[in-house]
């Protein structure tokens, strides 16, 4: 099994992080850089499609939720444009004090390659996160 697990602590209550990642209108707002003019979809219930894309970047991701615990965890299949597969992403949100600790673990990826992309990528969507729910 590949897969990479990123944590970090963000000055948000639970709630607005949960929001951050169920919410398509906030999604699309933080995901990706803005000039990517990155839409997205959200149909949050078990068994329900997600996407987020960037039309100007050739870019999709789509998935479907597996586990929905609110504001505290999400599970979904993950797979990419151009990308052989679908990986799995789980998400675990928990109360840290006056914020949150956030937990991404994205697993199953059919090369190291395709792992490395996505752990660089996440690393990169989610240092803007902080920012986005600053001004929120």
């Amino acid at each position: 099994m590949k897969g990479f697990t990123l944590t970090r602590s963000i000055a948000a209550e639970p709630q607005r992080v949960w929001d951050a990642f169920t919410n398509a209108h906030e999604y699309a707002s933080w995901i990706w850089p803005s000039e990517w003019h990155t839409t997205c979809e959200i149909d949050l219930r078990i068994g329900g499609a997600f996407r987020v894309a960037s039309e100007e970047r050739g870019l999709s991701i789509q998935g479907v939720y597996a586990e929905i615990d609110p504001i505290t965890r999400l599970v979904m299949n993950w797979t990419q444009t151009n990308r052989d597969g679908d990986s799995l992403l789980t998400i675990t949100i928990e109360p840290d004090g006056d914020g949150t600790s956030l937990v991404l673990t994205h697993e199953n990826f059919p090369d190291e390659e395709s792992r490395a992309d996505h752990e660089r990528g996440w690393t990169d969507c989610l240092s803007r996160l902080p920012g986005y729910l600053a001004t929120v």
